[in-house]
């Protein structure tokens, strides 16, 4: 029998009611701080209104999450009103304001803000007094996400941490920092390495400030590392024991290099240097080995994509073509993202699948496809059918020439295939996550007009999608799941 908490037991005749017993105050008060701190600053105040003990006991609360990142969606998305953006920045700094002063914790475990500053002018001192708050407090998880919300991609007089800012505090707690739209040099970053025995995520994107950087040390402890939107940055230098993940999103820097990461097994990399890690790949072969799982980005430049999209020119997109590539003997799951728009085939992704024989997961995005590919379509045979794969994902399909063929060619050459996903889906707002700063504008401009809105909703081009997919019913192998999104 399970044992039934005392709290919630009737006495022998009482008829249950759920207005007068208040099951919420009998928790013990620190399950009930705990709870409090996996919500977001202004959720943890709500539940006082379901009982009065909830009233303060935020103030106690070991994390304090003051994320806005839906709401600057909202703006970015024109779903909110521009001109109601100072409005709600006031509002949200008398927020963090009147929280730390209320606070009553002598640690917290997370300080999180993710909202824009603009007019740095303004809120530089508001800035430093949440990171003063925050060290002072011990703070083991750090993130600071001031990105612009109105301009997407663009750097606004972004705040600037400095090592003599940091000097004043210990910063040793610390297991965790993020940074975003924040100006940091190698040499702060550095510092911050050196100084903090127990950090093992970092995450910078949008500095730049940032043009060398430096991470090394036998005593780091640093386990993931992501560097995204460092546009400026042009070496970087990976000495890590314990390192795990890697994650870089950016230009083809001059140099990089990683070495001594025994541990390194997770690798994700986009655009310009995406390309260039394929082209170079034997470069790389002293890790290519370890890796168990690899994402690579090689979309098209954004600013073709504007074009492409309202049609202004009509550019012919070569599709990324990929070399033989050297063995990875321990990848299970690759995931690639690549433009399909006017190509003759996708058969070329095929050659990492090759090259990775026990791979167990495959997912392929396909950005801005068409039903311009003309050509009949070809079913190929491996080799060396793919013994291990059991899952295939293709996001993006449209039913044209180029995705049934490489659907086909998957439910051909896995011989244990498990699943085959077909996603139709179509989300504009995750093909320009990865904006550079010279379109953003231009795009900020066309994204709401009347030609891609209707291209992007429309259902009957995704009922014909759907239509195509449902065609390879008829070719699936025995105990194979097709499933159609």
């Amino acid at each position: 029998m399970i044992p039934v908490p005392e709290f919630v037991l009737l006495k022998s005749g009482e008829k249950r009611s759920h207005s007068s017993v208040d099951y919420l105050s009998e928790l013990p008060q620190e399950i009930i701080v705990y709870i409090l701190s996996l919500l977001k600053i202004k959720e943890a105040g709500r539940p006082s209104v379901l009982s009065s003990r909830w009233r303060y006991l935020w103030r106690y609360t070991c994390g304090l999450n003051f994320d806005e990142s839906k709401l600057m969606s909202q703006i970015r998305w024109r779903k909110v009103r521009i001109e109601c953006m100072e409005a709600e920045r006031r509002r949200f700094f008398r927020l963090v304001k009147h929280v730390m002063e209320m606070h009553q914790s002598q640690t917290i475990d997370e300080f999180k803000v993710c909202f824009e500053v603009y007019q740095l002018g303004y809120f530089k001192s508001d800035i430093e007094t949440w990171v003063h708050f925050s060290l002072k407090k011990k703070v083991k998880r750090l993130t600071l996400d001031f990105e612009n919300a109105t301009i997407i991609g663009i750097t606004l007089g972004n705040y600037t941490l400095t090592t003599q800012f940091l000097h004043r505090y210990s910063i040793h707690s610390l297991t965790s920092l993020c940074l975003t739209a924040v100006e940091v040099t190698g040499l702060v970053l550095e510092y911050i390495l050196s100084k903090c025995p127990f950090l093992e995520v970092l995450h910078v994107e949008i500095s730049e400030s940032l043009v060398n950087l430096k991470v090394a040390g036998p005593s780091l402890k640093l386990k993931r590392l992501e560097i995204l939107r460092c546009v400026y940055l042009e070496s970087l230098e990976i000495s890590a024991m314990n390192l795990v993940s890697f994650k870089y999103r950016g230009p083809e820097i001059t140099k990089i290099v990683l070495e001594h990461v025994p541990n390194f097994v997770d690798l994700s990399l986009a655009c310009h240097y995406a390309c260039f890690f394929v082209n170079h790949s034997s470069q790389f072969s002293s890790c290519l080995s370890q890796l168990k799982t690899l994402e690579l980005d090689l979309g098209v430049e954004i600013s073709m994509i504007i074009n492409t999209i309202l049609c202004l020119v009509n550019p012919v997109l070569k599709f990324f073509r990929f070399p033989r590539f050297p063995e990875l003997t321990n990848l299970r799951q690759l995931k690639l993202r690549v433009n399909a728009r006017d190509v003759e085939t996708l058969l070329h992704c095929t050659s990492l699948l090759k090259a990775s024989p026990f791979l167990e997961k495959f997912s392929l995005q396909l950005l801005f496809s068409n039903g311009a590919a003309t050509g009949k379509m070809k079913v190929r045979k491996a080799k060396h059918p793919h013994q291990c794969l059991k899952v295939v994902e293709v996001t993006g399909f449209i039913g044209c020439t180029v995705d049934m063929e490489l659907s086909l060619y998957v439910l051909n050459n896995a011989a244990y295939l498990e699943k085959l996903v077909i996603d139709s889906r179509y989300s504009f707002e995750e093909e320009i996550k990865w904006l550079d700063r010279g379109c953003a504008q231009r795009l900020q401009d066309m994204i709401f007009c009347p030609q891609l809105d209707a291209r992007i909703r429309d259902t009957g081009e995704k009922s014909a999608a759907i239509a195509c997919a449902r065609q390879l019913e008829t070719r699936l192998p025995p105990g194979v799941e097709l499933v159609i999104l």
